[in-house]
């Protein structure tokens, strides 16, 4: 390869990594709020829960991005995350039939199981302000954050039949 050929193709590689450097921590485009479906959690409970259930994962982390506590092992209200965050590493919080929202979605967790009982005010207050800023940074539209369950493909009750969806719809908009 003469130097010329080696010249261009250096500054053609560097710009496609530094494009893709810039693309993937702002790639978001959904939101997806879930709900643990028990009473207790903590980022260590969620990475061995997950270890469990997805042994053939190669990102050994918490599925969400975020974690929101209810008072039973995290503080009610405590927003917590882990590497997967950090990094800003794909998700593995919906199903197969929407890679795109585990690829370009932020999955936030709340503890508890809101098919049994009401969301917690304080986790209620931090979920609403961590989904607003998410919004206000990544410039996400209201239209593209849903409960888990309320998104096309997905057959699951999650977030739970008492999480309050209308009324967080109205708060985020």
């Amino acid at each position: 390869m003469n130097r010329r050929t080696f010249l261009k193709t250096s500054a053609i590689s560097g710009c496609l990594l530094g494009a893709g450097a810039l693309y993937w921590p702002n790639r978001w485009k959904y939101i997806v709020v879930h709900h643990s479906a028990g009473n207790f959690g903590t980022i260590e409970f969620l990475q061995r829960v997950h270890r469990e259930r997805q042994a053939g994962d190669p990102v050994d982390a918490i599925p969400y991005h975020y974690v929101i506590g209810n008072g039973n092992g995290m503080e009610e209200g405590e927003v917590g995350s882990d590497w997967r965050q950090r990094y800003a590493i794909w998700g593995a919080h919906v199903s197969g039939r929407n890679m795109d929202r585990n690829l370009r979605g932020i999955g936030i967790c709340l503890i508890g199981n809101f098919d049994i009982d009401p969301v917690p005010e304080g986790q209620f207050v931090a979920l609403v302000e961590l989904t607003k800023a998410l919004m206000s940074k990544y410039q996400i539209a209201a239209e593209e954050v849903s409960g888990h369950g309320h998104t096309d493909g997905e057959q699951t009750n999650c977030p739970g039949r008492l999480f309050p969806m209308e009324r967080f719809m109205k708060e985020i908009a």
